[in-house]
């Protein structure tokens, strides 16, 4: 007579993970300031990053390709990618027209702080982090386990959403418009980059994308 054997859940999941990046990522903004090159650089890559990429080649047993790090599709990733960069660099410019009646340049600290060429390393780095773990990670594994691309980008894009209010909150202290701004506008990055990365398996194209969007923000909102 054969044995019943009863199928054990993971001891982790891509919940749990992120949870706890979440939260170890909420306590350093909260009680730790360094300079912005320092989260970029050197923070935010060693808690976003680090954890996944262990992870996944210790836990999960599967090569870092499986987080879109791959050449791949290059040449359409890099054309798709910046051709949706410069949709949303226009909608940036539309919000602060609305915002400001004109379009007004009203940089971020950093740009007044590093310029424009640092400015945009910075950003490099950011979009690397945050694409890596929500759209390589997150995205990636709540599709492969639901097999839903409607549910894998609405709930990773909250997931991707939530990463930003340590920043928002706790640093930037937004409010009030600029606040709702940037959320609605959160939401669509997030959204438009989850069917990027699925159509593409690359981080190229929502990296691209994500690096136009910042430097919109650090320029004009």
């Amino acid at each position: 007579m054969k044995k019943k054997t009863v199928a054990t859940k993971p001891a982790w999941n891509v919940y749990q993970v992120w949870g706890l990046i979440l939260l170890v990522w909420a306590l350093y903004r909260y009680y730790i300031r360094f300079p912005e090159w320092a989260d970029e650089f050197i923070f935010k890559p060693l808690i976003f990053v680090v954890p996944v990429a262990w992870y996944v080649t210790n836990y999960e047993k599967r090569p870092l390709e499986s987080l879109g790090l791959t050449f791949k599709n290059f040449f359409k990733s890099i054309y798709v990618g910046l051709g949706f960069g410069l949709l949303f660099a226009m909608e940036g410019l539309l919000v602060n027209y609305f915002k400001y009646g004109k379009i007004s340049i009203n940089p971020i600290e950093a740009y007044q702080q590093y310029g424009i060429v640092l400015l945009l390393i910075l950003s490099v780095a950011t979009s690397y982090s945050e694409e890596l773990l929500s759209r390589g990670f997150v995205f990636g594994r709540i599709f492969e386990q639901r097999k839903s691309l409607g549910y894998a980008a609405i709930l990773s894009t909250l997931m991707f959403m939530a990463l930003h209010i340590p920043i928002l909150v706790l640093s930037l202290k937004f409010t009030g418009a600029t606040l709702v701004i940037f959320f609605v506008t959160d939401f669509l990055l997030g959204l438009v980059n989850a069917f990027l990365y699925y159509n593409t398996r690359s981080l190229i194209t929502p990296i691209l994308v994500h690096l136009f969007w910042n430097m919109t923000v650090a320029l004009y909102l």
